[in-house]
């Protein structure tokens, strides 16, 4: 059986995955460790494969959203610390207990349910420890607790608890990418506030954690104890404005396909559904098996461009669920026009060209985060490592991607 039919796939370079968090260790203190984010099904990429060559590849911990997709890496066998810096329901503590992974705390009301469960479930896995890292809120408005006193008090409580270790301190940036980082110098300044305050209560935690992508390119200072990389991971700034010299990225994402139909069409012939695009003469079409199904936003309608030979070609219409159309026209002059089978770049490099998801999010009007995340389940994953393919995860066609299915009665 064939890894995949249709053409269309993401190739993902773990030997970009590797420079990139290479480049972060060697602009980092060496006593600083390094967290990979691999939450959102790493930003697109393939939470497990991504997770796995992080590991592989010296990352110290990997942080996700939420319970489930932590308990997915252990289940996929991931060894590396993992910690949810997200939200987790109180049902989920016995979870965090098995699979040993390492939650965020920001309430008493969750203290309070640890101090209820976490000796008794303590003693039934063999007396382990459940981890904990206390969010404080420096001035992002999410998750957090909001004053030095009232951060040290969670610390002390969850400290006094049989069964709870806690791990870390942490809080996150709300604008570490802007230009201006008067706000980010703020919330510097609060939360060593709050480091100052534990210290002077005497209470140790073994982490302290705040900078992302972008503090660790703007702002060195914060790096402490832990840096999370994001989006850089990926190969991406985090915007336009962060210092691009320090930390030198590559892409690690490219989107791919291969023209299936190619015809003339007259003068005066619609394009697509709606009927927004007519030919204002004879003009050579290329059919593009990938759609907004596949997360090549409809949106981009009209906008966007492909490479095809190396060259830009315009989206024609409306781009459909499953197909797309462009016009092969800007390739008239080169000779015989392409045919079926040959390559399509939606996204990365081909020839001299290039097309990057900035370029795509400023057609859709939102970020870069957005359009890696926006690649659809149903697009098969191509891992790439020293120049050769090594993998395919394609859950179409692989019984195991199913392996770990729950039926929920009722639902």
């Amino acid at each position: 059986m064939e890894a995949y039919y249709r053409p269309t796939r993401a190739e993902i370079s773990l030997d970009a995955l590797h420079h990139n968090m290479e480049a972060f260790r060697a602009a980092l203190p060496s006593s600083t460790k390094l967290s990979v984010c691999v939450k959102a099904n790493a930003y697109g990429h393939g939470a497990v494969e991504i997770a796995r060559a992080a590991e592989r590849f010296g990352a110290d911990y990997v942080n996700v959203a939420f319970l489930d997709e932590a308990v997915q890496l252990r289940r996929a066998g991931v060894q590396v610390p993992i910690l949810v810096l997200g939200y987790t329901p109180p049902a989920g503590i016995e979870a965090a207990f098995e699979h040993d992974i390492s939650l965020t705390v920001f309430t008493g009301e969750w203290i309070r349910k640890l101090e209820e469960e976490a000796p008794g479930l303590s003693g039934r896995y063999g007396g382990r420890l459940l981890k904990v890292h206390v969010k404080t809120d420096t001035g992002m408005g999410r998750l957090g607790i909001r004053t030095p006193e009232d951060t040290a008090g969670c610390v002390r409580r969850l400290q006094a608890i049989a069964g709870v270790l806690v791990e870390g301190m942490f809080t996150h940036f709300a604008g570490a990418d802007e230009k201006d980082q008067a706000y980010s110098r703020l919330q510097q300044e609060r939360f060593q506030a709050v480091i100052d305050e534990l210290k002077r209560q005497e209470l140790t935690v073994p982490l302290i954690h705040a900078s992302n992508s972008a503090a660790a390119m703007e702002l060195p200072e914060s790096a402490y104890d832990m840096v999370r990389v994001g989006i850089s991971a990926y190969g991406l700034y985090p915007s336009a404005d962060v210092n691009r010299q320090r930390i030198q990225l590559r892409p690690v994402l490219s989107l791919k396909t291969a023209i299936v139909h190619a015809k003339t069409v007259p003068a005066g012939e619609a394009i697509s559904y709606g009927m927004h695009y007519y030919t204002s003469a004879e003009e050579c079409i290329a059919t593009i098996p990938v759609g907004y199904a596949d997360g090549y936003s409809r949106m981009l309608s009209g906008k966007a461009h492909m490479l095809i030979r190396g060259r830009r070609v315009p989206v024609l219409g409306r781009i459909c669920m499953d197909q797309c159309m462009v016009s092969l026209e800007p390739l008239a002059k080169d000779g015989p026009l392409p045919e079926p089978g040959e390559e399509v770049v939606l996204l990365g490099e081909q020839g001299e060209e290039r097309i990057t998801a900035e370029e795509i999010a400023d057609h859709l009007g939102t970020i870069h985060y957005e359009v890696v995340c926006m690649v659809a389940h149903r697009m098969p994953r191509l891992y790439i490592e020293s120049g050769k393919p090594v993998k395919v995860i394609n859950p179409l066609l692989q019984a195991e991607a199913y392996a770990e299915a729950a039926i929920i009665d009722g639902i």
